[in-house]
C-alpha cells in the first residue's frame, strides 16, 4: 500500500472523543482505505450540481467515515484553490499536503467549518454523555455568517448519535429550511436510533466494514509494528479501530476469557465468571466490550431458535437480553456495583438457555 499522506499535528493536550491514543486524528488524514462507492457517489452529485445539503455517514464505528466527512469537507473547502473549471474535474476528493485549506482544517482554524462533538470538560476530567443543545446552536450559527472564504460552509457532526433531544430537533429546524451553499456531514453509528425526520432529510451514505486484507496493509501504516492477528480478526469488524485495540493483550485475554465462559453454557465456569466480574470491575472499556461480545453470541442463538422453529425460545432471548441493557444503563447512572451486574448477568443466562426459563 502506498504511504497513507497525512499531516503531522503535535500531540493534543486535551483528550478528544474522536481520537484514538497515539494515531492520528481523522482531520489530519488526507488520503482514505477503501469507501470507493461513497467518495464515487458524492464526486458525482457535485460533479451534476446536485449536492445534498445533508450527508449522513452510516456504518460501523472506526471504519472511515469520519476520516471522509473531513476529507469531503477540504474538497469542497478549496474549490478557489482548485480553480474550478479552469482546471477540469475532478477525479476524487484528495486535497494535497500543501494547501492552504488543508493546513487549516487540520489545526480547527478554517472559518467556514465547524464540527459538533463531545468536548472533554476539563474540570470535570469527563466527556459529557451527549451533545448539548447550547453548543448545538453556537455551531448553527455559523450557517447565519456569509463564507469568509466565499465558499461553502460546513457543519461536521461526530456523531450524530450523541445528540439529545433538543439539539437534534435545533439541527432539524435547520435541516428543513438549509442555507445556501451549507452542507452537514454527519456522522452515524447507529441511525436506526435518529429521529426519522432526521434520516429522511439527509442523502445516506453508507459506508461497509474494511476487509482484512486492507486493515492488515493500514494497521503498520498508522502504527510501527501493529500487525493484523488472523485469529482475531472478525471481532475487529473492518474496524481501524478495533483492529489497534487488538494489540493489546489484556483485551484479546479479556475477549478470550468471555468466549469461554459463554461458549460452556449453561455450565457455569464459576472461577472465570469470578476473574471476568474482577475485570470488568476494574476497567471503563471492558463492560461496554462485554456487552457487545455478549450481544453478538446473544443473537447468533436467537438467529439458531428461530431456525429450528423455537420462536419462544428466541423471544425469552430477545426480552432477557433488553432487560439486561437496560438494567446496565441504570447502573451506569447510580454507579452501582459492576461485578455484582456480571454474576447475575451470567447466571441468569445460563438458566435461559438450560431451559430453565421456561
Amino acid at each position: 500500500m502506498p504511504r497513507l499522506p497525512r499531516l503531522s499535528l503535535p500531540p493534543s493536550e486535551v483528550p478528544e472523543i474522536d481520537r484514538a491514543a497515539d494515531l492520528p486524528h481523522p482531520r489530519a488524514m488526507l488520503g482514505l482505505v477503501g469507501h470507493h462507492a461513497a467518495e464515487a457517489e458524492f464526486l458525482a452529485l457535485y460533479r451534476a450540481g446536485t449536492l445534498h445539503h445533508a450527508f449522513l455517514l452510516t456504518g460501523p464505528e472506526g471504519i472511515g467515515k469520519a476520516t471522509f466527512a473531513y476529507r469531503a469537507a477540504r474538497f469542497l473547502l478549496a474549490e478557489g484553490e482548485r480553480g474550478g473549471a479552469l482546471l477540469g474535474e475532478p477525479h476524487d476528493l484528495a486535497v494535497g499536503e500543501t494547501s492552504r485549506t488543508a493546513q487549516l482544517v487540520a489545526n480547527e482554524a478554517h472559518p467556514d467549518l465547524v464540527v459538533l462533538k463531545r468536548r472533554y470538560r476539563i474540570k470535570e476530567k469527563k466527556f459529557p454523555a451527549e451533545i448539548g443543545v447550547e453548543e448545538t446552536r453556537a455551531a448553527l450559527g455559523l450557517f447565519s455568517k456569509t463564507a469568509a472564504f466565499g465558499g461553502w460552509r460546513i457543519i461536521i457532526v461526530d456523531s450524530v448519535d450523541d445528540l439529545n433531544s433538543a439539539s437534534a430537533n435545533a439541527i432539524l429546524k435547520t435541516l428543513e429550511e438549509p442555507p445556501p451553499r451549507a452542507m452537514f456531514l454527519m456522522v452515524s453509528h447507529h441511525p436506526e436510533r435518529l429521529l426519522p425526520t432526521i434520516r429522511s432529510r439527509c442523502r445516506v451514505l453508507p459506508f461497509q466494514p474494511l476487509h482484512a486484507s486492507d486493515l492488515a496493509a493500514m494497521l503498520p501504516e498508522l502504527v510501527n509494528g501493529a500487525s493484523l492477528d488472523p485469529a482475531m480478526a472478525e471481532w475487529t469488524e473492518g474496524s481501524v479501530k478495533r483492529a489497534l485495540r487488538l494489540a493489546d493483550p489484556k483485551l484479546r485475554s479479556f475477549l478470550a476469557l468471555t468466549d469461554s465462559i459463554l461458549q460452556a453454557l449453561p455450565k457455569r465456569l464459576h472461577r472465570e465468571i469470578d476473574q471476568l466480574a474482577d475485570a470488568v470491575r476494574g476497567a471503563e472499556q471492558a463492560l461496554p466490550d462485554l456487552l457487545e461480545r455478549m450481544e453478538g453470541w446473544i443473537h447468533g442463538r436467537i438467529r439458531a431458535a428461530i431456525a429450528t422453529g423455537d420462536l419462544a425460545g428466541a423471544r425469552d432471548l430477545a426480552e432477557f437480553w433488553s432487560r439486561m441493557q437496560e438494567n446496565a444503563g441504570q447502573m451506569e447512572a447510580f454507579n452501582l456495583d459492576r461485578r455484582a451486574y456480571v454474576i447475575t448477568l451470567v447466571d441468569e443466562l445460563s438458566t435461559l438457555v438450560s431451559g430453565g426459563a421456561r
